[in-house]
Order: structure tokens, then sequence, then C-alpha cells
């Protein structure tokens, strides 16, 4: 996931390895970090997957990327963001996406796509999906087609997903189920919850974390190195417009 979430920096988006897992039935959409700890790995693996210091705080304050769980039998969509060390989540109806099938075609990954376009939350969006996989999920809250959606951009360039690797169902694959220790909240007090965290971090870890026990994150060199070049930046675009 590539996502330009400082407009005054346009040329220094933010890169997130992400993570999607389908089933028939739910899929979730996380950042790699977190859905390598789901999957049962228990490591510190920010600095192996970052090279960016800011990037590395970013993973682990959970701002990445939202936690999007989605069930179609119920057509509800979960979304869940990791306010430091707690998980808060909003419930809300599968949005339905007024896809726009074109006759445009192209391989991702060794599947023949298809593309479709459609405007959702304020952005228009041009995605690949591929038939073949007959699921119609796809990263973030992007579904509805008729199969899964390997890529996608909005035409600022300011948004995009793209799956550098497909991974077909395992026997032992688990079983898809949102996180149990989630404090569910309204949508409105989510996105002010949201709002105030992003404008103060650190509160917002005091609230989470009374006794004020940091968490633990290691650079890589790399990382390090890289610290003094990259501007820290502000989260004045969300991918949300709407």
């Amino acid at each position: 996931m590539v996502h330009v979430v400082d407009i005054t920096q346009p040329t220094n988006p933010r890169i997130s390895p992400c993570m999607l897992l389908v089933g028939t039935k739910r899929s979730v959409f996380d950042d790699y970090y977190r859905s390598l700890r789901y999957l049962g790995y228990r490591g510190i693996a920010t600095d192996r997957i970052y090279d960016d210091p800011n990037d590395i705080q970013d993973a682990v304050s959970g701002v990445t990327s939202d936690q999007i769980y989605t069930d179609f039998d119920k057509q509800t969509l979960i979304t869940g963001s990791y306010f430091w060390n707690t998980l808060y989540t909003k419930s809300e109806p599968l949005p339905s996406i007024d896809w726009t099938i074109q006759s445009q075609k192209k391989k991702i990954l060794d599947q023949e796509c298809q593309m479709a376009t459609a405007t959702f939350k304020g952005r228009h969006y041009t995605a690949w999906f591929a038939p073949s996989i007959p699921v119609n999920a796809g990263p973030w809250k992007l579904n509805g087609l008729p199969g899964i959606i390997l890529a996608a951009n909005d035409d600022k360039n300011e948004i995009s997903f793209t799956c550098t690797k497909l991974t077909m169902p395992e026997k032992n694959a688990p079983r898809i189920v949102f996180a149990k220790n989630a404090t569910l909240i309204s949508a409105e007090k989510f996105e002010i919850t949201r709002k105030a965290f992003i404008q103060d971090p650190k509160a917002g870890m005091a609230l989470a974390n009374p006794a004020g026990t940091l968490m633990a994150v290691t650079v890589s060199p790399g990382a390090a190195a890289s610290q003094t070049k990259n501007k820290r930046r502000s989260l004045n675009n969300p991918i949300e417009k709407e």
C-alpha cells in the first residue's frame, strides 16, 4: 500500500507492506507486521520490513493502515485501529461500490486481470481483478467485483495497492476471525479518537497505557542512517475523502 499521507510531500509517500487474508466468507486486510502476529509469529519484525524509522514507529503504533475485517455472509465491515496498544473498532454495513467493468486486461502475478473503475469514499479508483479467483474481496475496503482485486489506485496517484505475492489456500490455514480484545465504539467516537491520537500520539499513549510504559522499537542501521534525510510526515491526506 502506497499512501501520500502528506500532500506537501507528494514524493515521500508512506509505503506499507500489508497482507490480505481471504476466505469464501470472510477477509482481513491489515499491516503486514500485525498480520504476522495474527498468523502466529511473535517476534519483532518491523526492523526487517521497514527502512525508515518513522515508518517503524508508525507500524508499531498502528497508524500505517486500518485493520479491515469483512464478513460477506453478514454483509458487515469492521474497521479497527490500534491507538498505541488498544484496538478500537467501528462496525458498519458492507459498502456497495458501483463498479464499471472495462474491457482492458493485463496479467498480474500470472493471473489474467480485468479493469474496473468506480468512485468510492471521495476518490476515483481503477482496479484490476482476477476472475479466476472468484472471491469478491480486495485490499482495504475495496470489494464487490467478480474476482479478487490484485491492484488498485486512485486517479491522483495518492493511494495505490499492488499485490506482490499470491499464496493459495493451505489445509492448515487459520480461520479468519476478528480480534477478541477489540473495543467496539460508535463510528463518531472512533473518528474523534483517531483525530485526537493523530494530533497527540503521546496523549493517546497515556490514555491507553497509564503506567507510561513505552513499547520497544528496534531500528535497523539502515533506518537510523536515513533518519536525517527523511522529514516526518503530517497526516493531512486521509484515504477516505468523504
